[in-house]
């Protein structure tokens, strides 16, 4: 009986740690740590906004769709690089990661079942100089067993100033 109790509490320190944003293992394949099989079937969810920013300046974007309460955004280069950083509009809900560089992943923050989210706008800033074609890629958490990764993108072209 003792056994089952620490098993269950070692359950639920893990499950609550996620609610305050993805691990920074999550980094290299945007994978949670949850244990669960990767959906297959097309995403509840998008990314919308412009498809086009000039380097220098701020990107506004918005991840929406089903209800869910968890999510890791980043924007990778052609040779799958993480690059840019995030700047964080909904403070309630989302923080930045700091996985390859500064700030350059979002993820979610105090998301919880009673008050999943449907939409969160977040903005982008392409490294400076940077000319070329980003994908925005998401994993989405709709719920602990639930969840599409790397499944939610959107491309976006950098211009030059």
């Amino acid at each position: 009986m003792f056994r089952l109790l620490v098993i269950a509490a070692c359950l639920a320190i893990s499950v609550h740690a996620y609610s305050d944003g993805a691990p920074k293992t999550a980094c290299p394949d945007l994978t949670p740590q949850h244990g669960a099989k990767l959906q297959t079937i097309k995403p509840p969810y998008s990314l919308s906004g412009p498809s086009h920013v000039r380097s220098g300046e701020k990107l506004k974007l918005t991840l929406g769709g089903d209800e869910f309460l968890g999510f890791m955004i980043q924007a990778r280069d052609g040779q799958n690089r993480v690059v840019g950083q995030f700047q964080v509009v909904d403070a309630d809900h989302s923080q930045t990661l700091s996985c390859s560089g500064n700030a350059n992943t979002l993820t979610h923050r105090k998301v919880n079942k009673e008050s999943p989210l449907t939409q969160l706008t977040f903005e982008w800033l392409p490294p400076a100089g940077y000319k070329g074609n980003v994908k925005f890629m998401a994993t989405v958490v709709q719920s602990s067993f639930v969840y599409w990764v790397g499944r939610v993108t959107k491309d976006i072209d950098v211009e030059e100033p």
